[in-house]
């Protein structure tokens, strides 16, 4: 007979239970009532929490990983007109030309009313056959009636025709903004149509309405699931009211399934400071760190180096947001008031320009486990890596680099010896960093056919090492599969001060799990990438089912 409260709702048993917890234990069953994991254990164990009403599911010995974490994302752009699902993906393995990247474009063209825009996401031109990105000719004998932006994968950087570079604003007489570059021919002196970290091109395009960015969380949270991810970090919304109060509305009307930590950008909060700080909210929606970026995207050539890059003269200094005082400045008086910070920062130099203002803040404004965060820690100095580890500091990695773009990075960026010492995680976690990973959606997004966004492959990434084309880089830094899973779990619940309430799968904690098709520690670490997600459990209840 049921015994009233002591019955759970949902008994897991006959599975192979990864607890992530501090021994990295092994279980058979854990038992769920409400949205709160209550046991954790054999499946005798399990047996008095059996009431009339329990549900009992039979894991036929599947593997059972606490929820995904995915520490970096910016969903609410999905909802945006740059990043939406619906535009064009013009990455290179769909789009290997330009005459393919032009083809595209003119068959979009054909439906749609003159006078509209045209969007395109997930260009490279370093990969594209010619090596280079459309003219701004080329665009506008593809879409000669409609203005036309085509972004580069991860948004730092777009090409446009010259309608968009009307409706803009931009001519030959536009002064580079701060940290961007509007690329102009060396000859006529006029736009090329590339415009590299250009915040005025985004004002130009059809701006998004309230409904817009909740359809799109919607989107995003449905294709998440799907992959495992049961919590995000959203690393700094649109600098408008609407994309937080998108988020608060989307969880009040259900459309979203997935928790959030939602950072807050710099200028936004400093024009719009309530009094709220980092951590308020609850297990669905809680406000995290104030984002920064000091630098820009490697892809694009304004990462800060010390030593320059192959293919272009540069160090990408140009790509610097602040000085050194300004960032000062600006981190003490966040960290002063009680936030969390988060820095984008990815070049060796301007993570060493990040470290330097979160220690000057630490100094200035002593205050325990202000926990911040150096942002996808792209090629980060020993030196440096040892600071953050002093003064506590969050490496947040995009594991996917040395798949997605590793041969990149050995002939067009930084060049072999480099390339093998980014993305360091082994390293930061032998030296006692807290490092978690990210997807940086809509870097790479969940429903993305070739790019995927999925933590599986993440692991994977992490876990071998390789180029697209076979190539090693950096196999001092492969990670085992658990270090894989922790980076992904446990370590994402630190980086937002939730660690006692998810990120493993111990009582007391939320019931966010993920039954796996394969055991992810025994398998080939070839094969990571190729385990499938058949359910994803959220506060108990399953949010996701494989056909």
């Amino acid at each position: 007979m049921e015994t009233q409260g002591l019955s759970a709702d949902l008994i897991m048993r006959n599975g192979n239970v990864i607890t992530v917890d501090a021994r990295n234990t092994i279980a058979e069953a854990v038992a769920i009532r409400d949205d709160i994991i209550v046991s954790v254990g054999t499946n005798n164990e399990m047996d008095p929490l059996i009431g009339d009403k329990t549900k009992v599911m039979d894991l036929t010995g599947k593997t059972v990983v606490p929820g995904f974490i995915d520490s970096h994302t910016h969903n609410v752009y999905i909802g945006e007109f740059l990043f939406n699902f619906k535009l064009l993906n013009m990455a290179t393995e769909l789009n290997p030309s330009i005459i393919d990247v032009q083809r595209g474009i003119k068959e979009r063209a054909r439906e749609t009313p003159k006078g509209d825009w045209i969007g395109g996401r997930n260009l490279d031109p370093n990969s594209l056959k010619e090596g280079r990105w459309p003219t701004r000719e080329e665009l506008d004998a593809s879409a000669p009636e409609n203005p036309l932006i085509l972004t580069i994968r991860g948004g730092h950087a777009c090409v446009v025709n010259s309608r968009a570079l009307e409706l803009a604003d931009i001519t030959k007489d536009t002064p580079n903004p701060e940290g961007g570059i509007i690329e102009k021919d060396p000859v006529t002196g006029e736009p090329t149509g590339v415009l590299r970290d250009v915040p005025v091109m985004n004002s130009a395009v059809p701006q998004a309405t309230l409904e817009d960015l909740k359809n799109g969380l919607a989107a995003a949270s449905q294709e998440y699931v799907k992959t495992g991810v049961t919590s995000t970090c959203d690393a700094g919304a649109i600098d408008k009211p609407d994309s937080y109060r998108a988020y608060q509305e989307a969880v009040a009307e259900g459309k979203l399934k997935t928790r959030t930590y939602l950072m807050i950008h710099e200028d936004f909060y400093r024009n719009n400071d309530l009094g709220l700080r980092t951590g308020f909210g609850n297990n669905r929606l809680r406000l995290g760190a104030v984002k920064l970026l000091i630098d820009g995207s490697i892809q694009c050539f304004t990462c800060a180096f010390y030593e320059p890059y192959l293919a272009k003269e540069t160090r990408g200094l140009e790509g610097l947001r602040y000085t050194q005082e300004n960032l000062n400045e600006i981190v003490a008086e966040a960290h002063r008031l009680g936030y969390q910070v988060a820095i984008h920062a990815q070049g060796d130099y301007g993570i060493t320009v990040a470290v330097n203002a979160i220690e000057h803040a630490m100094e200035k404004y002593p205050r325990p486990d202000p926990r911040h965060r150096i942002e996808h820690t792209l090629c980060p100095t020993m030196e440096d890596l040892k600071r953050m580890k002093s003064l506590g500091i969050i490496a947040n990695f995009y594991l996917f680099h040395p798949w997605f773009w590793g041969d990149l990075h050995i002939n067009n960026f930084i060049g072999k010896e480099r390339a093998n010492k980014m993305v360091p995680v082994k390293t930061a976690l032998e030296i006692g960093i807290v490092s978690c990973a990210h997807s940086d959606c809509p870097v790479c997004t969940p429903n993305d056919p070739v790019w995927p966004s999925n933590p599986l492959w993440g692991m994977w990434c992490a876990v071998n090492r390789k180029t697209r084309s076979g190539v090693d880089i950096g196999p001092q830094e492969k990670l085992t599969a658990m270090e894989a899973l922790r980076v992904y779990t446990i370590n994402g619940a630190y980086s937002s001060f939730e660690e006692d309430i998810k990120g493993s799968i111990e009582p007391g904690k939320l019931a966010d799990m993920v039954v796996l098709s394969d055991n992810l520690l025994e398998v080939d670490p070839w094969e990571i990438r190729d385990i499938t997600v058949e359910k994803t459990i959220i506060g108990g209840k399953i949010v996701y089912e494989s056909k």
